[in-house]
């Protein structure tokens, strides 16, 4: 679906605003979001379908039910107007752990140990039954459609995503099917056994801070949102913390070493999800493999870290 533009937005949004020019205060990777008050946003998807979203609002409601310290996302309604999908949401407040970070009112280190925080309080959230119901990326049906169990869903998930653009990996992933192989004995071999809600794509500009730097709100769920092994979703985000920077390796090192001294995870687990996810995702923007990410993703199913730990 194309992009809405400015005037679209102003018709699509004119019952909450007048008819005023809506201010847009933000662009994810689902939909566009504008404000409407002091206390609530609209959301313009840019594909999502209003079942899709039903689900959303029913996992979000069963999510804020968590006992978290931070806020999390609520959608109060769902509207198709035009053929798009529009929700009404909780507006939350703070600054985005990046904005902080570059004003200089946190360091790097800080900013990391507070990333690390938000993971360890949703790892030991518990399981989120709801997420179970939710899709991943551009797929039609939940992630658990195909298996009951964490590994075997996860890895049915990177099958199809094989079959579906092994045209474009196979000349840029060495051993492709040995690895794919393996990775469905791994899988299973690191399963922590542990289920909680996993937020799939925790970055800065996700985790919304107060002014004392402490998280005050988790947002823009979706992209890989489920219940799953929470090592899974630190893997996930270790590795993206600074995907493209020049110490981008480095960095995901060093959280690694975070995540195992203050978590108890183990870099085996930590590097065979990171080659699932790079499996999984490696087309996610581009069929034929011609961006960045998928660059970044070839790269760690090469890399040797990540071989040894899917391969031995």
């Amino acid at each position: 679906m194309n992009l809405p533009t400015h005037d679209d937005a102003t018709r699509l949004l004119s019952r909450w605003t007048g008819g005023a020019d809506p201010r847009l205060l933000g662009q994810g990777m689902e939909g566009l979001v504008y404000e409407i008050d002091q206390d609530r946003v609209a959301k313009i998807w840019f594909g999502e379908s209003e079942p899709a979203l039903q689900r959303t609002r029913t996992f979000y409601d069963a999510l804020a039910g968590k006992p978290f310290g931070f806020a999390v996302p609520r959608i109060h309604e769902v509207h198709v107007i035009e053929d798009r999908c529009v929700t009404i949401e909780q507006r939350l407040a703070g600054t985005t752990l990046t904005e902080h970070l570059a004003a200089g009112h946190i360091t790097l280190d800080q900013a990391k140990s507070t990333f690390v925080d938000v993971l360890a309080e949703l790892a030991q959230s518990g399981p989120l039954p709801e997420g179970r119901a939710l899709s991943v990326m551009d797929e039609e049906v939940s992630l658990y459609d195909t298996a009951e169990d964490f590994p075997e869903a996860l890895w049915a998930l990177a099958e199809r995503r094989h079959a579906r653009f092994r045209r474009v990996l196979e000349p840029a992933v060495e051993d492709l099917d040995k690895k794919l192989e393996a990775l469905r004995v791994r899988l299973r071999d690191i399963d922590s056994g542990r289920r909680s809600v996993i937020h799939g794509d925790m970055i800065l500009d996700n985790i919304l801070v107060n002014e004392a730097g402490s998280p005050a709100a988790v947002l823009d769920w979706g992209f890989f949102t489920t219940e799953a092994d929470p090592v899974f979703d630190a893997a996930v985000a270790a590795s993206i913390f600074d995907m493209y920077g020049e110490a981008a390796l480095d960095t995901e090192l060093g959280l690694y070493a975070q995540l195992e001294e203050r978590l108890g995870y183990r870099r085996e687990a930590l590097l065979v999800y990171r080659a699932a996810y790079s499996l999984i995702t490696a087309n996610a923007y581009d069929a034929e493999g011609q961006d960045g990410h998928f660059a970044w993703c070839v790269a760690a199913l090469n890399r040797p870290d990540v071989v040894r730990a899917l391969l031995g």
